[in-house]
């Protein structure tokens, strides 16, 4: 499930430009367990050029501050509750406290109308390798190019990834390499 306010030119850059790949917020918060202001990532994560980049264009688009607030729920996908504004100052206590609260309840909220659907968002097993090779997918390497990294042939590696695409029902890689996120097969800093 993916729920956002983000504004639309900002979520086809990102998608376009594959800015989830180095998504300096996703980064933080799997360093942190309960939350992070925008303005403290460097408290917790070394920016690389790119991940500033992405910051700066993400400024651009209103995204100026805001906090983020990783949910993990055992035996669910990951999740991630961000509350965003245009204004580039620091967050106040009361308004990242605010943030937590606004973030737990949407979550449990979310949980609640999915009802039954939320028990099908169990998720998908994978064999160590076909992780590794979904991540090297990731990275936009080609099958030749997996098997030469991990020792395989093209078409062992072809085979893993087909399998697990085909136990997540998608069409694309590209929608393989998201379920694998989602479901926490991989994270942001394994796409790197």
């Amino acid at each position: 499930m993916f729920l956002t306010t983000y504004p639309s030119p900002w979520l086809e850059e990102v998608l376009e430009e594959r800015h989830y790949l180095e998504d300096p917020i996703h980064a933080a918060c799997a360093r942190t367990p309960s939350g992070l202001a925008w303005d403290r990532i460097g408290d917790v994560l070394e920016l690389t050029p790119r991940q500033r980049s992405i910051l700066d264009r993400a400024r651009d688009h209103d995204l100026a501050s805001g906090y983020s607030l990783p949910i993990r729920t055992p035996g669910e996908p990951e999740a991630i509750f961000t509350a965003a504004r245009s204004r580039d100052e620091p967050l106040s206590a009361e308004e990242i406290l605010t943030a937590r609260l606004l973030g737990s309840v949407a979550y449990d909220r979310a949980r609640e109308l999915l009802g039954e659907a939320a028990k099908t968002l169990t998720c998908v097993p994978l064999s160590p390798r076909q992780v590794e090779c979904i991540a090297l997918v990731a990275q936009g390497k080609s099958d030749w190019e997996i098997g030469q990294i991990l020792g395989l042939s093209r078409d062992t590696v072809h085979e893993y990834v087909e399998s697990a695409r085909r136990r997540y029902g998608v069409r694309r890689r590209t929608q393989l390499v998201l379920r694998a996120v989602r479901d926490g097969h991989l994270n942001m800093e394994a796409l790197l």
